[in-house]
């Protein structure tokens, strides 16, 4: 008899302290914090506003994803000059987007500072022009030749003074 008494003391102990962890627990907690999950309405009005009135942020991104004039710095050594539109031909039309491959003109790239970087940034404007003159020079047979990389490595290096290109790559490339 004494033995069930100490099991349902030892019991009612157990069952105490697990009672005394979940109050400190729910008193301890933030739920203050918690989201609410509303029932969206994904009826065809509904879907239909959103995509006449897409966010902002969905506007800027979708801006500089399918179409930018902005010349970006991808990493230590690679840049963007952006898309381009250019007549080609006559009566064809050239679609395309380059990056740029670049290095100090010492050839000390892990030496360098932010000074190519900037000069890429500084002189993008520039840059894309002497892109848009090199296409717009050429035939819709030359644009897609090594010929065509290394005179555009060419013309743009002459306007770079603290760094070099060393390779043009292209991301979109379409003739029309």
């Amino acid at each position: 008899m004494l033995q069930k008494i100490i099991t349902i003391i030892i019991w009612l102990v157990i069952a105490s302290l697990l009672i005394l962890l979940i109050i400190y627990g729910v008193s301890t907690s933030d739920f203050k914090n918690l989201k609410k999950y509303e029932n969206e309405d994904y009826g065809i009005s509904n879907v239909r506003d959103k995509m006449q009135n897409p966010s902002k942020k969905k506007q800027e991104f979708a801006k500089e994803r399918f179409y930018t004039n902005r010349v970006t710095i991808k990493s230590s050594t690679m840049a963007n000059l952006g898309d381009f539109t250019v007549n080609i031909a006559g009566d064809k039309k050239l679609i395309l987007n380059i990056s740029l491959k670049y290095k100090n003109k010492d050839g000390n790239s892990w030496l360098s500072t932010n000074g190519v970087k900037n000069e890429i940034l500084v002189k993008g404007d520039v840059l894309r022009d002497a892109v848009i003159h090199t296409f717009s020079n050429s035939n819709s047979a030359r644009a897609t030749n090594n010929k065509m990389k290394k005179e555009l490595v060419q013309n743009i290096n002459a306007y770079l003074s603290e760094g070099e290109i060393e390779e043009v790559y292209f991301n979109r490339f379409l003739i029309q």
